[in-house]
Protein backbone atom coordinates (compact mmCIF):
# COMPACT_ATOMS: atom_id res chain seq x y z
CA UNK A 1 0.00 0.00 0.00
CA UNK A 2 1.09 3.56 -0.73
CA UNK A 3 -0.03 6.73 1.01
CA UNK A 4 0.63 10.45 0.56
CA UNK A 5 1.97 12.51 3.47
CA UNK A 6 1.30 16.27 3.50
CA UNK A 7 1.00 18.88 6.26
CA UNK A 8 1.37 22.56 7.17
CA UNK A 9 -1.19 23.60 4.58
CA UNK A 10 -2.00 26.84 6.46
CA UNK A 11 -5.20 27.48 4.53
CA UNK A 12 -6.00 31.19 4.61
CA UNK A 13 -2.37 32.31 4.84
CA UNK A 14 -1.83 35.97 3.97
CA UNK A 15 1.55 37.46 3.04
CA UNK A 16 1.94 41.24 2.98
CA UNK A 17 -1.85 41.53 2.69
CA UNK A 18 -2.02 39.13 -0.27
CA UNK A 19 -4.15 36.02 0.20
CA UNK A 20 -2.61 32.74 -0.96
CA UNK A 21 -5.90 30.82 -0.93
CA UNK A 22 -6.20 30.39 -4.72
CA UNK A 23 -2.67 29.00 -5.00
CA UNK A 24 -3.22 26.72 -1.99
CA UNK A 25 -6.38 25.35 -3.61
CA UNK A 26 -4.51 24.79 -6.87
CA UNK A 27 -1.75 22.80 -5.14
CA UNK A 28 -4.17 20.70 -3.08
CA UNK A 29 -6.14 19.72 -6.15
CA UNK A 30 -2.90 18.92 -8.00
CA UNK A 31 -2.10 16.43 -5.22
CA UNK A 32 -5.52 14.78 -5.62
CA UNK A 33 -5.05 14.56 -9.39
CA UNK A 34 -1.69 12.84 -8.87
CA UNK A 35 -3.20 10.40 -6.36
CA UNK A 36 -5.99 9.52 -8.79
CA UNK A 37 -3.50 8.99 -11.60
CA UNK A 38 -1.29 6.73 -9.43
CA UNK A 39 -4.21 4.94 -7.72
CA UNK A 40 -3.14 6.02 -4.20
CA UNK A 41 -6.09 5.79 -1.83
CA UNK A 42 -4.78 7.06 1.55
CA UNK A 43 -3.92 10.68 2.40
CA UNK A 44 -2.22 11.71 5.66
CA UNK A 45 -2.44 15.37 6.78
CA UNK A 46 -0.04 16.10 9.66
CA UNK A 47 -1.59 19.24 11.17
CA UNK A 48 -1.76 23.01 10.64
CA UNK A 49 -4.62 22.61 8.24
CA UNK A 50 -5.61 26.23 8.82
CA UNK A 51 -3.35 29.22 9.39
CA UNK A 52 -5.43 30.65 12.25
CA UNK A 53 -7.47 29.31 15.14
CA UNK A 54 -10.50 31.07 13.65
CA UNK A 55 -10.13 30.45 9.90
CA UNK A 56 -11.66 32.66 7.25
CA UNK A 57 -14.83 31.50 5.52
CA UNK A 58 -12.78 31.27 2.33
CA UNK A 59 -10.37 28.82 3.97
CA UNK A 60 -13.22 26.71 5.34
CA UNK A 61 -14.83 26.57 1.90
CA UNK A 62 -11.61 25.42 0.22
CA UNK A 63 -11.10 22.66 2.79
CA UNK A 64 -14.72 21.55 2.32
CA UNK A 65 -14.31 21.44 -1.46
CA UNK A 66 -10.98 19.62 -1.20
CA UNK A 67 -12.31 16.96 1.18
CA UNK A 68 -15.43 16.48 -0.94
CA UNK A 69 -13.32 15.72 -4.00
CA UNK A 70 -10.99 13.44 -2.01
CA UNK A 71 -13.72 11.49 -0.20
CA UNK A 72 -16.72 11.49 -2.51
CA UNK A 73 -15.23 11.82 -5.99
CA UNK A 74 -11.92 9.95 -5.53
CA UNK A 75 -12.86 7.60 -2.63
CA UNK A 76 -9.66 8.45 -0.75
CA UNK A 77 -9.33 7.72 2.97
CA UNK A 78 -8.13 10.88 4.75
CA UNK A 79 -6.36 10.81 8.12
CA UNK A 80 -6.01 14.29 9.60
CA UNK A 81 -4.71 15.68 12.91
CA UNK A 82 -4.66 19.19 14.34
CA UNK A 83 -1.53 21.32 14.60
CA UNK A 84 -0.66 24.26 16.82
CA UNK A 85 -2.37 26.67 14.38
CA UNK A 86 -5.64 24.74 14.42
CA UNK A 87 -8.57 25.00 16.80
CA UNK A 88 -9.19 21.51 18.16
CA UNK A 89 -12.91 22.20 18.58
CA UNK A 90 -13.46 23.61 15.09
CA UNK A 91 -11.43 20.99 13.24
CA UNK A 92 -13.06 18.17 15.21
CA UNK A 93 -16.61 19.30 14.41
CA UNK A 94 -18.76 16.47 12.94
CA UNK A 95 -15.76 14.13 12.81
CA UNK A 96 -17.67 11.18 14.29
CA UNK A 97 -20.26 11.12 11.49
CA UNK A 98 -17.60 11.67 8.80
CA UNK A 99 -15.96 8.30 9.53
CA UNK A 100 -18.53 6.71 7.24
CA UNK A 101 -17.15 8.77 4.36
CA UNK A 102 -13.54 7.82 5.10
CA UNK A 103 -12.45 10.97 6.95
CA UNK A 104 -10.73 10.42 10.30
CA UNK A 105 -9.85 13.47 12.40
CA UNK A 106 -8.01 13.55 15.74
CA UNK A 107 -7.64 16.82 17.62
CA UNK A 108 -7.66 15.74 21.29
CA UNK A 109 -5.17 13.77 23.37
CA UNK A 110 -6.49 10.38 24.50
CA UNK A 111 -5.06 7.95 27.06
CA UNK A 112 -4.93 5.28 24.39
CA UNK A 113 -3.62 6.77 21.18
CA UNK A 114 -6.24 6.60 18.44
CA UNK A 115 -5.40 4.49 15.41
CA UNK A 116 -6.98 3.43 12.13
CA UNK A 117 -6.18 0.02 10.63
CA UNK A 118 -6.00 -0.33 6.85
CA UNK A 119 -4.96 -3.79 5.65
CA UNK A 120 -1.80 -4.65 7.63
CA UNK A 121 -1.01 -1.03 8.54
CA UNK A 122 -1.97 0.87 11.67
CA UNK A 123 -2.00 4.64 11.46
CA UNK A 124 -1.64 6.16 14.93
CA UNK A 125 -2.93 9.73 15.20
CA UNK A 126 -1.31 12.03 17.76
CA UNK A 127 -2.37 15.70 17.37
CA UNK A 128 -0.32 18.63 18.62
CA UNK A 129 -0.09 18.46 22.41
CA UNK A 130 1.42 20.58 25.16
CA UNK A 131 2.87 19.39 28.50
CA UNK A 132 -0.24 20.73 30.23
CA UNK A 133 -2.41 18.31 28.22
CA UNK A 134 -0.44 15.28 29.45
CA UNK A 135 -0.42 16.55 33.04
CA UNK A 136 -4.19 17.04 33.01
CA UNK A 137 -4.93 13.70 31.34
CA UNK A 138 -2.85 11.60 33.73
CA UNK A 139 -3.09 13.82 36.85
CA UNK A 140 0.70 14.12 37.17
CA UNK A 141 2.71 17.19 38.14
CA UNK A 142 6.32 16.14 37.51
CA UNK A 143 6.36 17.20 33.85
CA UNK A 144 8.18 20.39 32.87
CA UNK A 145 8.73 20.37 29.11
CA UNK A 146 7.68 18.71 25.87
CA UNK A 147 10.34 16.00 26.07
CA UNK A 148 9.14 14.85 29.48
CA UNK A 149 5.49 15.08 28.38
CA UNK A 150 5.91 13.03 25.19
CA UNK A 151 8.21 10.55 26.94
CA UNK A 152 5.62 9.97 29.67
CA UNK A 153 2.82 9.65 27.14
CA UNK A 154 4.64 7.21 24.86
CA UNK A 155 5.52 5.02 27.85
CA UNK A 156 1.77 4.54 28.43
CA UNK A 157 1.21 3.22 24.89
CA UNK A 158 1.36 -0.34 23.56
CA UNK A 159 2.31 -0.64 19.90
CA UNK A 160 1.43 -3.97 18.26
CA UNK A 161 4.47 -5.17 16.27
CA UNK A 162 2.29 -7.51 14.19
CA UNK A 163 1.39 -4.48 12.08
CA UNK A 164 3.31 -1.90 10.09
CA UNK A 165 2.95 1.08 12.41
CA UNK A 166 2.73 4.65 11.13
CA UNK A 167 2.64 7.64 13.48
CA UNK A 168 1.08 10.95 12.43
CA UNK A 169 2.03 13.79 14.76
CA UNK A 170 2.71 17.53 14.89
CA UNK A 171 5.66 18.42 17.12
CA UNK A 172 9.19 19.84 16.97
CA UNK A 173 11.34 16.70 16.70
CA UNK A 174 15.15 16.72 16.59
CA UNK A 175 17.64 19.37 17.72
CA UNK A 176 19.25 19.72 14.27
CA UNK A 177 16.02 20.22 12.31
CA UNK A 178 15.83 23.12 9.85
CA UNK A 179 13.42 25.90 10.83
CA UNK A 180 11.85 28.86 9.01
CA UNK A 181 10.67 32.35 9.99
CA UNK A 182 7.04 31.49 9.21
CA UNK A 183 6.91 28.84 11.96
CA UNK A 184 5.58 29.97 15.32
CA UNK A 185 7.47 28.67 18.41
CA UNK A 186 5.52 26.08 20.38
CA UNK A 187 6.88 27.24 23.73
CA UNK A 188 9.53 29.37 25.41
CA UNK A 189 13.24 28.63 25.80
CA UNK A 190 13.42 25.80 23.27
CA UNK A 191 11.57 23.43 25.60
CA UNK A 192 9.37 22.27 22.69
CA UNK A 193 12.12 20.12 21.13
CA UNK A 194 11.75 16.37 21.63
CA UNK A 195 14.11 13.47 20.97
CA UNK A 196 13.46 11.50 17.78
CA UNK A 197 14.10 8.22 19.64
CA UNK A 198 10.75 8.57 21.41
CA UNK A 199 9.22 7.29 18.18
CA UNK A 200 11.52 4.33 17.52
CA UNK A 201 8.59 1.90 17.75
CA UNK A 202 7.12 3.21 14.48
CA UNK A 203 8.04 2.11 10.98
CA UNK A 204 7.32 5.58 9.62
CA UNK A 205 6.70 8.90 11.38
CA UNK A 206 4.70 11.48 9.41
CA UNK A 207 5.68 14.78 10.98
CA UNK A 208 4.13 18.23 10.73
CA UNK A 209 5.21 21.66 12.04
CA UNK A 210 8.54 22.46 10.33
CA UNK A 211 8.23 23.93 6.84
CA UNK A 212 11.43 22.60 5.27
CA UNK A 213 11.06 19.08 3.81
CA UNK A 214 13.58 16.95 5.70
CA UNK A 215 14.30 13.66 7.39
CA UNK A 216 14.88 13.51 11.14
CA UNK A 217 17.34 10.92 12.44
CA UNK A 218 16.33 8.37 9.77
CA UNK A 219 14.79 8.30 6.29
CA UNK A 220 11.46 7.03 7.62
CA UNK A 221 10.92 9.92 10.04
CA UNK A 222 10.09 12.94 7.93
CA UNK A 223 8.71 16.44 7.79
CA UNK A 224 6.89 16.68 4.47
CA UNK A 225 7.27 20.47 4.64
CA UNK A 226 4.70 23.19 4.00
CA UNK A 227 2.43 23.28 0.99
CA UNK A 228 4.32 26.25 -0.48
CA UNK A 229 6.85 28.91 0.53
CA UNK A 230 5.39 31.02 3.33
CA UNK A 231 8.28 33.44 4.00
CA UNK A 232 11.22 34.82 2.06
CA UNK A 233 13.72 32.79 4.08
CA UNK A 234 12.12 29.72 2.46
CA UNK A 235 12.93 30.75 -1.13
CA UNK A 236 15.70 28.15 -1.41
CA UNK A 237 13.39 25.36 -0.25
CA UNK A 238 11.90 23.13 -2.92
CA UNK A 239 8.47 22.13 -1.66
CA UNK A 240 7.08 18.66 -2.24
CA UNK A 241 4.69 16.02 -0.98
CA UNK A 242 5.85 12.62 0.23
CA UNK A 243 4.80 9.18 -0.96
CA UNK A 244 5.42 6.19 1.32
CA UNK A 245 5.29 2.55 0.21
CA UNK A 246 4.42 0.55 3.34
CA UNK A 247 5.59 -2.75 1.83
CA UNK A 248 9.19 -1.65 1.22
CA UNK A 249 9.14 1.49 3.44
CA UNK A 250 10.62 3.38 0.50
CA UNK A 251 10.16 7.15 0.21
CA UNK A 252 9.49 9.30 -2.85
CA UNK A 253 9.02 13.07 -2.98
CA UNK A 254 7.00 14.79 -5.72
CA UNK A 255 7.69 18.52 -6.37
CA UNK A 256 4.96 21.06 -5.65
CA UNK A 257 5.21 23.88 -8.19
CA UNK A 258 2.67 26.69 -7.73
CA UNK A 259 1.63 29.02 -10.53
CA UNK A 260 2.88 31.92 -8.38
CA UNK A 261 5.75 31.38 -5.95
CA UNK A 262 7.79 33.42 -3.47
CA UNK A 263 11.21 34.47 -4.77
CA UNK A 264 13.98 36.85 -3.80
CA UNK A 265 16.52 38.59 -6.07
CA UNK A 266 19.52 40.89 -5.75
CA UNK A 267 20.63 43.60 -8.21
CA UNK A 268 20.62 47.28 -9.06
CA UNK A 269 17.48 49.28 -9.74
CA UNK A 270 18.38 49.55 -13.44
CA UNK A 271 18.88 45.80 -13.68
CA UNK A 272 15.42 45.18 -12.25
CA UNK A 273 13.94 47.70 -14.72
CA UNK A 274 15.35 45.64 -17.58
CA UNK A 275 12.45 43.53 -18.83
CA UNK A 276 14.78 40.58 -19.50
CA UNK A 277 16.33 40.48 -15.99
CA UNK A 278 13.65 38.24 -14.42
CA UNK A 279 11.53 35.82 -16.43
CA UNK A 280 8.70 35.16 -13.93
CA UNK A 281 7.47 38.66 -13.16
CA UNK A 282 4.16 37.74 -11.51
CA UNK A 283 5.70 35.83 -8.57
CA UNK A 284 5.54 37.24 -5.03
CA UNK A 285 8.89 39.01 -4.98
CA UNK A 286 11.44 40.60 -2.64
CA UNK A 287 14.26 42.69 -4.11
CA UNK A 288 17.56 43.59 -2.48
CA UNK A 289 18.89 46.70 -4.23
CA UNK A 290 22.66 47.11 -4.42
CA UNK A 291 22.49 50.81 -5.36
CA UNK A 292 24.56 53.12 -3.13
CA UNK A 293 21.77 55.70 -2.94
CA UNK A 294 18.05 55.40 -2.28
CA UNK A 295 15.99 55.48 -5.47
CA UNK A 296 12.93 57.79 -5.20
CA UNK A 297 9.62 55.90 -5.45
CA UNK A 298 11.53 52.74 -6.30
CA UNK A 299 8.89 50.23 -5.25
CA UNK A 300 6.09 52.04 -7.12
CA UNK A 301 8.16 52.19 -10.31
CA UNK A 302 9.20 48.57 -10.02
CA UNK A 303 5.62 47.41 -9.47
CA UNK A 304 4.78 48.51 -13.02
CA UNK A 305 6.85 45.51 -14.13
CA UNK A 306 6.37 43.32 -11.05
CA UNK A 307 2.75 43.58 -9.83
CA UNK A 308 3.37 41.34 -6.79
CA UNK A 309 6.59 42.95 -5.56
CA UNK A 310 6.12 42.82 -1.78
CA UNK A 311 9.26 44.45 -0.41
CA UNK A 312 12.59 46.07 -1.28
CA UNK A 313 15.70 46.51 0.86
CA UNK A 314 19.05 48.22 0.26
CA UNK A 315 22.27 46.27 0.74
CA UNK A 316 24.30 49.29 1.86
CA UNK A 317 21.68 50.26 4.46
CA UNK A 318 21.57 46.72 5.82
CA UNK A 319 25.34 46.74 6.17
CA UNK A 320 25.50 50.16 7.81
CA UNK A 321 22.57 50.04 10.20
CA UNK A 322 23.73 47.59 12.82
CA UNK A 323 20.93 48.66 15.14
CA UNK A 324 18.34 47.43 12.64
CA UNK A 325 20.02 44.04 12.58
CA UNK A 326 20.00 43.98 16.38
CA UNK A 327 16.26 44.73 16.38
CA UNK A 328 15.66 41.87 13.96
CA UNK A 329 17.66 39.57 16.22
CA UNK A 330 15.52 40.60 19.18
CA UNK A 331 12.35 39.92 17.18
CA UNK A 332 13.51 36.35 16.55
CA UNK A 333 14.18 35.63 20.24
CA UNK A 334 11.62 33.86 22.39
CA UNK A 335 10.33 35.38 25.63
CA UNK A 336 12.69 33.52 27.93
CA UNK A 337 15.77 34.56 25.94
CA UNK A 338 14.60 38.19 25.96
CA UNK A 339 14.11 38.11 29.72
CA UNK A 340 17.55 36.54 30.28
CA UNK A 341 19.19 39.24 28.12
CA UNK A 342 17.27 42.01 29.90
CA UNK A 343 18.16 40.67 33.36
CA UNK A 344 21.86 40.40 32.49
CA UNK A 345 21.93 43.93 31.04
CA UNK A 346 20.29 45.39 34.16
CA UNK A 347 21.95 43.29 36.89
CA UNK A 348 25.27 42.56 35.24
CA UNK A 349 24.96 38.86 36.09
CA UNK A 350 23.26 35.91 34.43
CA UNK A 351 20.15 34.20 35.78
CA UNK A 352 20.83 31.10 37.85
CA UNK A 353 19.46 27.71 36.81
CA UNK A 354 16.81 27.93 39.53
CA UNK A 355 15.80 31.43 38.46
CA UNK A 356 15.47 30.28 34.84
CA UNK A 357 13.15 27.46 35.95
CA UNK A 358 10.95 29.90 37.89
CA UNK A 359 10.77 32.37 34.98
CA UNK A 360 9.99 29.56 32.53
CA UNK A 361 7.18 28.27 34.76
CA UNK A 362 5.70 31.77 34.99
CA UNK A 363 5.89 32.27 31.23
CA UNK A 364 4.33 28.87 30.57
CA UNK A 365 1.54 29.64 33.07
CA UNK A 366 0.74 33.06 31.62
CA UNK A 367 1.49 32.29 27.97
CA UNK A 368 -1.02 29.59 27.03
CA UNK A 369 -2.14 31.61 24.04
CA UNK A 370 1.48 32.20 23.03
CA UNK A 371 2.07 28.45 22.85
CA UNK A 372 -1.03 27.81 20.79
CA UNK A 373 -0.56 30.41 18.05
Amino acid sequence: MKFVHIGDIHLGKVIHQYSLIDIQKELLFNILDYMKQEHIQVLVIAGDVYDRLIPSQEAVNVLDEFLHKALIDNHITVLMISGNHDSSDRLHFASSILHQSGLYIETYLKKEMAYITIDDVRFYMLPFIKPSHVKALYKVDDIHDYQEALSYYMNQQTIDKNYKNILITHQFVGHSSLTSESEVPLSVGGSEIIDAHLFDAFDYVALGHLHAPQKVSRETMRYCGSLMRYSFDEVKQNKSFTIVDTQTMSIETIPLIPSRNLNKYKGTFNQFMDTDFIDKKDDFLSFELTDETIIPHAIDRLRILYPYLLQITYTHLLNQQVSAKQITNFEKKDQLSLFKTFYEDVKGIALSTKQIEVVQQLLEKSGGDYENH
